[in-house]
């Protein structure tokens, strides 16, 4: 692999001087950890004859394209099993990007450098075992999105693409209508500067060239939206009841802004399929009606086991909601990044 001389500054408009109205509505879905087989065949079955809306066909803005996902997997779960090795090799075969969560999938918050490089590196040969080659290999996401500083110089230093571990949204100016689009850490993250102080460990420094695909907050239905989405008023309050009932932390129903990862939103929070879905065509629709910032839903294929099948109709009804709208695709971010090398409108 090696490091890309890409160089794009955060913003809310989208890149290449195009207006929301030309720019395609991106959407990726990464499922982290990929533990078992089962629950990871099935997302895969579902997105076989998945495509894109047709558009003008033109290939630059994926037009007609197959629906693909990402995998951010942890290679001791590969170790472990033939099956699953096998699984995410074909995954790899259909189009789908397999990439890196670390291999123990430990808290690294408090990580050197080279405890940083070891677990990716680890990980990185448990997928080629898979019959994963390495330079098919371009992202990575840490565990609970922790992460430091040296995170980053391990990424630029094993020559990965792009990072997908820091939230985005939470600066009180942002309502998920003007949300960052992706950007590369030449001059750190807006994200992380609002939540760390200089010399802080995690404070995220400069990394030319890598690229950040945001993991923005998800954002809640107002009650006067609850209907529109089959839902009963009151959601944030329920989870803020939830929350505080449950021993978690501290979470404010006012700014309805949850952490952009399923776990949060059905774990944490304690909320049914019908409810996270509306939590996905609320965030979807936000950006559809202002500035098409492209949308990371992070989520576990282990959230999705087929005792849970609400978790399951909730999610697949969320994808079949997405491609209704003619200006979405449902990308990979390697898929992303390539648009944002090149922007190109829809239907030029």
């Amino acid at each position: 692999m090696t490091l890309s001389a890409d160089q794009l500054a955060p913003s809310p408009a989208p890149p290449g001087g195009l207006s929301p109205a030309e720019v395609p509505q991106l959407v990726m879905i990464g499922f982290d950890d990929n533990p078992a087989v089962e629950p990871m065949q099935w997302i895969l079955d579902h997105a076989l004859n998945l495509r894109n809306p047709a558009g003008g066909a033109d290939a630059a803005t994926f037009d007609g394209s197959p629906v693909r996902f990402a995998f951010y997997s942890n290679g001791t779960y590969l170790d472990d099993s033939p099956e699953l090795r096998t699984v995410h090799y074909q995954a790899w075969l259909a189009g789908h990007e397999m990439t890196n969560h670390t291999h123990h999938h430990y808290h690294g918050g408090e990580f050197t450098l080279e405890q940083w490089v070891e677990e990716m590196e680890l990980c990185r040969l448990s997928l080629v075992a898979c019959g994963i080659p390495n330079e098919a290999q371009r992202g990575f996401r840490t565990p609970f999105l922790e992460y430091n500083d040296a995170t980053f110089a391990a990424a630029r230093q094993l020559g990965f693409l792009y990072d997908t571990s820091i939230e985005e949204g939470y600066q009180p100016d942002q309502d998920g209508t003007n949300f960052l689009w992706p950007y590369t850490l030449d001059h750190g993250s807006p994200g992380n500067q609002a939540t760390t102080q200089p010399g802080d460990l995690k404070r995220v420094q400069n990394h030319p060239g890598l690229w950040e695909i945001p993991l923005h907050v998800f954002l809640v239905p107002p009650d006067d939206r609850a209907a529109e989405y089959g839902i009963e008023p009151g959601l944030a309050d329920r989870m803020a009841a939830y929350i505080a009932a449950n021993g978690g932390w501290e979470w404010s129903a006012e700014t309805r802004k949850i952490s952009g990862l399923d776990w949060n939103v059905m774990e944490a929070a304690g909320r049914d399929g019908p409810e996270f879905l509306a939590i996905l065509k609320h965030t979807l629709d936000l950006r559809l009606a202002s500035n098409r910032a492209p949308l990371m839903v992070g989520a576990h294929t282990a959230l999705f086991p087929a005792d849970e099948p609400d978790r399951r109709e909730a999610l697949e009804a969320f994808i079949a909601y997405a491609l209704e709208h003619p200006e979405v695709r449902i990308v990979t971010p390697i898929q992303l990044i390539k648009w944002l090398r090149d922007p190109v409108a829809l239907g030029r």
